[in-house]
């Protein structure tokens, strides 16, 4: 597949770096000469300065021949102006990041079909998205949904009074879930039954949605509902956030504190539900003063880093739970969890992963990109005539870093053990370290081989 990518920040680097890695002509379109040298010096992939909204450069970058153009640039109006050109070019799908919500709550058409482009992500809304999954299931610090909603994955953190703290996993009853992963000091591994969970890690839970609860308390998880949530922050994204959580209806209250006062008062006037607050969230008083340590749940969503990380320090130290912090700087991200942030999340990130998982559509229904080490988690579909049709899953060689997860055939789901056997068009969830995708793919296509 020949991809052309229009922006060279951090969502189009991930792009064309997992593109580039699966072996496609990937040509980057970049405006800035220094970024556009960092680019050609650090992946194997075509790198032209220019304009993505200039036809010639286009051209020059092959748009006549090109399957897909993702545009990820700083500035909605070329992403749009580089997907239209693309479309007159032929191309056959086009991804634009857009931010401003003016052109995307549109009243009688959706922006996709208005602009002719076929996917358009805000990473606003996709932030906003990802925290109202976590407000739904709290003892999570991750959250995905495979087969239509019916397979859940979750990220848990292992304190040191778990019940799981220190134990093997081989010696928990595991019928109803699969641990595909556990990330331990910042690497993640692919574990065994002799594998000893210890406090600190992150291990990541696959079950039907249906018995996740169940699991939880299994392993000694308490469930505990969120009742009170707190925003620091009215932009986009807290915005999104409040009309998401009102919208869903769920049994909670929301205050928004925003320092800046025209923000909160078209805030207050947008949302119909949630209390805003215009003040400073750094402040101390103000925050006791709102009961800000009564609530359940502290979001920090300012475009400030350093505020959003101070804030949520002063909201833990005044009784909150849990807190979930917005970062622009993906590499201090292990830095906040360190100093306790329970949640942190990269927009970049979370937008990169929302486009890999469209352009990635096919024989592989979804991809979910998981931590540091960039692995996969992958939904597909087993291919009549591949080679682990008819093999029960211990006689399968699977490449070292790779499990299935979870198997869905006829609408059940089935948690896997070594003598499930796999069927033809069984949709298969998986899980693959970022060295073993492509061998772990051929096994359930037809014509891989092992």
């Amino acid at each position: 597949m020949k991809c052309i990518i229009i922006g060279a920040g951090k969502v189009g680097f991930s792009i064309a770096q997992l593109l580039s890695t699966e072996e496609h002509d990937v040509t980057v379109i970049e405006f800035d000469t220094e970024r556009a040298s960092l680019i050609d010096d650090a992946l194997d992939v075509q790198v032209i300065n220019g304009s993505g909204s200039s036809w010639r450069t286009l051209e020059k970058g092959g748009v006549k021949y090109a399957d897909m153009v993702v545009a990820v640039t700083e500035f909605d109006e070329l992403n749009m102006i580089a997907c239209l050109l693309a479309k007159q070019y032929g191309v056959k799908t086009t991804v634009a990041r857009v931010r401003n919500p003016e052109y995307l709550e549109t009243p009688h058409f959706s922006p996709e079909s208005l602009l002719g482009i076929d996917l358009i992500i805000n990473p606003e809304r996709v932030t906003a998205l990802e925290i109202s999954k976590l407000v739904k299931n709290p003892s999570a610090l991750n959250v995905e949904y495979y087969a239509q909603g019916r397979v859940q994955l979750m990220e848990l953190a292992v304190e040191e009074n778990s019940f799981m703290a220190g134990k093997q996993i081989k010696s928990l009853n595991t019928t109803h879930f699969v641990i595909v992963a556990i990330t331990r000091k910042h690497k993640m591994i692919v574990p065994g039954g002799d594998e000893v969970i210890t406090a600190g890690d992150h291990i990541y839970i696959m079950a039907n949605t249906a018995e996740m609860p169940h699991v939880l308390q299994s392993l000694g998880i308490i469930h505990k509902k969120i009742e009170h949530i707190t925003i620091l922050g009215a932009g986009r994204t807290g915005t999104y956030l409040a009309h998401i959580l009102e919208e869903k209806r769920l049994p909670v209250s929301i205050k928004i504190i925003e320092r800046d006062p025209k923000r909160a008062r078209d805030a207050s006037i947008k949302l119909k539900r949630t209390l805003v607050i215009n003040g400073d969230g750094s402040d101390l008083d103000l925050l006791e003063n709102e009961n800000v340590g009564q609530s359940d749940l502290f979001v920090a969503l300012t475009n400030d880093d350093k505020l959003n990380l101070l804030s949520s320090l002063i909201a833990q130290n005044l009784g909150v739970n849990k807190t979930i912090a917005k970062i622009n700087r993906s590499d201090i991200m292990p830095l906040m969890q360190q100093i306790g942030i329970n949640v942190v999340l990269s927009p970049r990130i979370l937008t990169a992963g929302a486009i890999l998982k469209y352009i990635r559509r096919g024989d592989i229904i979804s991809v979910t990109v998981l931590g540091e080490d960039r692995a996969e988690m992958i939904e597909l579909v087993a291919q009549p005539g591949s080679i682990a049709i008819g093999k029960e899953l211990r006689r399968i060689h699977f490449p070292r870093g790779s499990v299935v997860g979870a198997i869905v055939r006829n609408e059940k789901v089935i948690i896997p053990s070594g003598d499930d056997v796999i069927q033809s068009c069984d949709h298969l969830i998986m899980f693959s370290l970022a060295k073993s995708i492509h061998k772990m793919e051929k096994l359930f296509i037809n014509g891989g081989n092992n």
